[in-house]
């Protein structure tokens, strides 16, 4: 009879493979301050910024540590109410296993995703830095052109990881398909609520951020 290799962490360690990822997928979305707020919500959907800063507020407080660590768990909480609702659908096409393991299906299969987040939350941070010292045009090149590259990669990255943990997990062929689709819908959803910043938002946005550096 086989024997079931398991250790004393491996409940804590499928825990961790929600949380962890999740973290990560979410935590773009509070790291904003008061000089980048609007290029935040123009860079990715501006209700979730929203609701990121909402939390941001109630968890508030004068050490810049402790407020730096409220920041990145108010887009982790948002981010994890992201992938339960994303968890709902797939756990509709897999239709084989627990809503938890659902949740952990979709959490680890969106790590590329949580890096693309994190990749364009980098971007702004270069954008802020770089503001005196580059053009205008050298700006939009490095911060929004190089994003466009970085979603197809990472949503090809996204969309093979899903196929590949079908497979590991012993998702059927057909279901996998499934899975993909839900894993396409997700990524067009997410540009269509404002991923990425568009060239008519970075006309309005650059003086704001031009004008918002002035005063810090």
């Amino acid at each position: 009879m086989a024997e079931n290799y398991t250790t004393p962490l491996a409940r804590a360690a499928r825990i961790m493979e929600i949380i962890i990822p999740c973290y990560m997928f979410g935590k773009a979305w509070g790291i904003a301050d008061a000089r980048t707020v609007d290029l935040f919500r123009a860079m990715f959907p501006p209700f979730l910024i929203d609701i990121a800063e909402f939390f941001k507020k109630i968890m508030q407080t004068d050490n810049a540590n402790i407020q730096r660590f409220f920041s990145t768990v108010s887009g982790a909480i948002v981010g994890f109410v992201v992938v339960a609702l994303l968890a709902l659908v797939m756990h509709f096409v897999l239709r084989d296993r627990k809503y938890l393991d659902s949740l952990r299906f979709t959490s680890v299969s969106l790590i590329p995703i949580a890096v693309l987040n994190g990749t364009l939350s980098h971007a702004i941070k270069t954008l802020i830095e770089n503001m005196g010292t580059q053009t205008a045009d050298a700006l939009y090149a490095s911060t929004v052109s190089s994003s466009r590259g970085n979603i197809l990669i990472d949503g090809t990255f996204y969309l093979t990881a899903m196929w590949m943990m079908g497979r590991r997990t012993g998702v059927s062929r057909g279901r996998r398909y499934g899975v993909i689709g839900v894993g396409i819908g997700f990524m067009v959803i997410y540009m269509a609520l404002g991923l990425m910043i568009s060239p008519g938002e970075w006309q309005a946005l650059l003086p704001k951020l031009q004008q918002a550096l002035a005063h810090h």
